[in-house]
């Protein structure tokens, strides 16, 4: 990991005058930054992506650490706008320094990766391929978020939920997923068609993991936790994209019934994300495994050689074994060098 990776050696920043209210702003713990306290899945991933495509040895670490500050600062940005309560078992960023400080620390680490990125090689050539792959993820992101945000899952149809859930998905995680892979393969100058085997495999790996982390938060709400955020602002998710494959259209119907009429984590919220999870988990835990499976192959038929593409795919078996161990992103051994 590089020594202060959020910036704070600048020299501009270390004058009396200004070195109090910099740090006050900005210099918070680490963990109140979600992402770069983290497991660092998307570093872990990238560096397996880089021996995919021929690297050797460690990839460039502020490649991974740009990835990691991108995704930490979509999560601040994603909590302030559902206005989500927690985040990793801690309060969310906004909820502890106030809304407009939250939103400028989020944008902040949206140009501090772009910086990283920037700082990575010495060929402009590279560089200006790098940060274009940056600007256009978090573009893509910001357009998977305006789905997101304006779509209601009482307002549309069940084949709608299904489609609506995987374009979210794919937009969002899947992107910044896949960026990880393809910045990976691009540190080891890897061919076209290795970044894009890795770019396509980041994605798929994305999308399950969004499967997963939106069955985790409905079993957490129904196993007595507090965070419903995607309940109560009735987004479009994995569980109802599942359900209305599961269910009939009438017995879907009454769910959303349902949830147009809660506005507060009470007992019959809890009720009806009950119901909600027993109509997908199973279905979902199916899914996860058969779009892994997918993604395994692909990547095997497109890698430059078997033993490469296998270390790549050791992040699918890192996701699946979540499963049993209840957490919500698959660490790695060494993820952190």
């Amino acid at each position: 990991m590089i020594a202060k990776p959020l910036g704070y050696a600048g020299s501009c920043h270390q004058s009396a005058g200004t070195r109090h209210g910099w740090s006050k702003a900005l210099q918070l713990a680490p963990d109140l930054y979600p992402g770069v306290g983290g497991k660092r899945f998307r570093a872990a991933l990238l560096q397996r992506a880089f021996k995919f495509a021929g690297g050797r040895g460690p990839s460039p670490v502020a490649v991974a650490e740009a990835v990691e500050m991108l995704h930490a600062g979509s999560l601040v940005l994603d909590d302030f706008e559902d206005d989500s309560a927690t985040r990793r078992q801690q309060p969310a960023l906004h909820r502890v320094i106030g809304p407009a400080r939250a939103v400028n620390a989020g944008n902040w680490m949206y140009f501090r990766a772009l910086e990283l990125a920037g700082s990575a090689y010495e060929d402009p050539a590279r560089t200006a391929g790098l940060l274009m792959k940056f600007v256009e993820v978090a573009r893509q992101c910001h357009e998977g978020q305006a789905i997101d945000l304006s779509t209601r899952i009482d307002e549309i149809t069940p084949h709608q939920a299904r489609a609506t859930a995987l374009a979210i998905s794919r937009w969002k995680t899947g992107r910044l997923v896949s960026l990880a892979a393809w910045s990976g393969a691009h540190a080891a100058n890897g061919e076209a068609t290795t970044l894009l085997a890795a770019a396509a495999f980041g994605c798929r790996v994305g999308i399950c993991l969004q499967i997963k982390n939106d069955l985790d938060e409905l079993t957490a709400f129904v196993d007595g936790e507090d965070r419903c955020d995607d309940l109560l602002n009735r987004r479009v998710t994995w569980p109802w994209a599942l359900a209305a494959e599961e269910l009939s259209a009438s017995r879907f119907r009454l769910l959303q019934e349902r949830i147009r009429r809660e506005s507060s984590p009470g007992p019959a919220l809890r009720r009806l994300a009950t119901s909600l999870l027993e109509a997908s988990r199973d279905r979902g835990v199916a899914a996860i495994d058969e779009r892994l499976d997918r993604a395994v192959s692909r990547l095997a038929a497109a890698g430059p050689d078997a033993k490469a593409a296998r270390t790549l795919a050791e992040v699918a078996d890192a996701l699946r074994s979540t499963y049993q161990s209840g957490v919500s992103e698959p660490g790695f051994a060494g993820a952190r060098a």
